[in-house]
């Protein structure tokens, strides 16, 4: 079968400039290339990063790719896995556009720049936009269905070609090179969503995409080659597979060119303010708007009523156990109820004692979760309402709104202020204002690997 629409995309991976990129998109990946180098050091202290990077050490010789807050090296596919996991390991790093695209494509890239000699700051972006663009089209190709009908953790799968587009800018692969790699990527992207429910396995999820971008990446720049049609193979190609293998009426293999090089889809990644999943989001703003117009003290609350389309419904309306903080950061019911009770949800709300609290989950009982079938199409991106019912049977309501979208930017300040925060255990003010003004001027970087020299190496959990 032909290749036009595989081909078509490696072309502008591999012709892509920085130069072509307008001012407001650059502006945005700075911002998202701060949040994720926060994210990133506050989860390298997480236990599961510990062990990953334990399992690491005992299976592989040091390389020359830094693991952020550490003083270890490894390969760059396998920096690039511990980076990712870590970024994306306390469930705050951006989404959108088809994944958690900053845990992926920045790891990656600079993963490669380390072994590869460097990359400009001008570059870096250009290769961020590159992997941003590339996981969003793979996403709207497919759509909904491998991650609400089969299962799949849509960002596990779009993460992995975000990041051998970020890694194929990064390495200077030309499009034939690319092709390759885009086949590579295809053949390693994998995850699924039983992950979710306990262990560490979610933890892993954007660290196994990120390895396998990054490897993907060097097997092409090594000549090792794939199949040339990942995706219009219409038997086993990736589109076909992640939708059921029932025909290529299930799939737009028009998404993945659309507008290429002049729509921005990586405008549409949200830097997260809460840490839990996004689906989540829209509640919790629903939440914070009530409580902005009515001060409302949790012994007042007597219920909560909240909708949901089919998709928010089963990945994070089930109902809540106490089970591990993964599982709690996942679940609706939990992080409404911590949000009533402590006007937030970031990480002092999430510890092996609060997740069983009593008081917790007498507010939990109170929270029930509706499937509103007039939500199934349009997404949690759409938001949803919610209803708190007070003990003296007044009712307030709102529509819950996830931040960060183009039309609900979240300002440069706040995303400055949750820097702060998620690297206050890691930085001293002043070596946090120093990684601020790098990112600020990113572009004017000769070697945007000086980022991470400006990272400590002795992050602990």
């Amino acid at each position: 079968m032909e290749n036009v629409y595989t081909r078509s995309l490696a072309e502008y991976i591999a012709g892509s400039t920085f130069e072509a990129i307008p001012a407001h998109v650059v502006a945005h990946i700075k911002l998202l290339v701060l949040d994720t180098l926060g994210t990133g050091l506050l989860g390298a202290a997480m236990p599961w990063s510990e062990r990953l990077r334990a399992t690491l050490a005992a299976s592989e010789a040091p390389g020359d790719a830094a693991v952020w807050g550490t003083p270890l090296r490894f390969s760059a596919p396998s920096a690039a896995m511990a980076n990712a996991t870590a970024v994306h390991g306390f469930e705050l790093d951006d989404v959108g556009a088809g994944g958690h695209n900053g845990s992926v494509t920045l790891t990656t890239a600079l993963a490669l720049a380390q072994h590869r000699g460097g990359i400009s700051g001008a570059a870096l972006i250009d290769a961020l936009v590159a992997g941003y663009e590339t996981s969003a089209r793979v996403s709207r190709c497919v759509g909904r269905i491998p991650h609400e009908g089969l299962g799949f953790h849509g960002p596990g799968l779009m993460g992995t070609f975000a990041a051998v587009a970020a890694g194929a800018k990064a390495l200077k692969l030309d499009a034939g090179a690319v092709v390759h790699a885009l086949g590579h990527a295809g053949q390693q992207a994998a995850s699924l969503m039983f992950t979710h429910h306990g262990g560490m396995g979610k933890r892993l999820l954007a660290g196994q995409a990120a390895r396998g971008g990054t490897f993907g990446a060097l097997l092409a720049a090594h000549g090792f080659t794939n199949a040339d049609n990942v995706f219009e193979a219409e038997y086993g190609g990736f589109c076909a597979a992640h939708t059921g293998n029932r025909g290529p009426e299930r799939y737009d293999l028009t998404q993945l060119t659309r507008e290429l090089g002049s729509a921005y889809h990586c405008l549409e990644s949200r830097i997260k303010l809460w840490a839990c999943r996004v689906p989540c989001h829209p509640t919790l703003e629903g939440l914070r708007e009530i409580r902005r117009r009515h001060p409302v003290p949790p012994h007042q609350v007597a219920a909560v009523r909240i909708r949901l389309g089919r998709g928010s419904l089963q990945n994070v309306g089930w109902a809540y156990h106490p089970a591990t903080v993964a599982s709690a950061q996942l679940n609706l019911h939990y992080v409404a109820a911590i949000m009533l009770l402590e006007n937030d949800v970031f990480l002092e709300q999430f510890s092996e004692a609060k997740i069983r609290a009593p008081e917790v989950l007498e507010m939990v009982r109170r929270i029930t979760i509706l499937h509103d079938p007039d939500l199934d199409d349009a997404g949690w991106a759409a938001g949803n309402p919610v209803q708190i019912e007070l003990t003296d049977g007044t009712r307030l309501e709102a529509w819950g709104h996830a931040r960060g979208t183009p039309e609900r930017p979240i300002p440069r300040e706040d995303v400055v202020a949750k820097f702060r925060k998620t690297t206050a255990a890691a930085l001293e003010q002043r070596a946090q204002d120093a990684l601020i003004e790098r990112c600020d001027r990113l572009e004017t970087l000769p070697d945007a690997t000086e980022l991470l020299a400006l990272l400590p190496t002795g992050v602990r959990g």
